[in-house]
């Protein structure tokens, strides 16, 4: 273990003094996680564990720093998620998970035209379609394989970006 945690470090270091960014940013996905911003100079790093998985070899803390074996995830949102739109579209979409059919039921206004784009869970576009502005729409996801998806909705110059699941 304490092999482990000198390899982990010395990568770590290496990294801070190698880079030419001042943040080292990994992503997490999941209900569970943590970061922890370490400061080395002028350089602050953010070093985030994955979703906690239980390990064979188990977790490690020397009361500063907590190392935990597990999966560190890309960060697909980032691919997904225009970052010069505001993520404050108000939108409910039920059912979820769904079987055929999902709602989108407008928390708010909307004008123009809605577009609504639906990703793997890899961050791949599977579809885009537009449609007229209404207060409900209806979409039929019948031709999809049974999986996880990520669903965003561009109106009203917002977006709106949700995990949805068919069954």
């Amino acid at each position: 273990m304490k092999l482990f945690l000198l390899i982990f470090l010395s990568c770590v270091f290496q990294q801070v003094a190698l880079s030419q960014s001042n943040l080292l940013v990994r992503s997490t996905t999941g209900i569970s996680g943590n970061s922890n911003s370490v400061t080395y100079g002028e350089d602050t790093y953010v070093i985030q564990q994955s979703i906690g998985q239980t390990s064979a070899i188990g977790t490690f803390s020397n009361g500063t720093y907590t190392l935990r074996q597990g999966f560190i995830q890309p960060n697909v949102l980032s691919k997904i998620v225009d970052k010069n739109i505001p993520l404050n579209l108000g939108v409910s979409v039920y059912p979820n998970p769904f079987v055929a059919d999902l709602t989108l039921t407008f928390n708010e206004d909307v004008s123009g035209t809605v577009k609504v784009s639906l990703y793997d869970i890899f961050g791949r576009l599977i579809s885009e379609k537009k449609y007229l502005a209404d207060k409900v729409i209806t979409i039929n996801f019948s031709d999809l394989q049974i999986a996880s998806y990520i669903i965003k909705v561009n109106a009203n110059n917002k977006q709106f970006v949700k995990k949805i699941i068919k069954k």
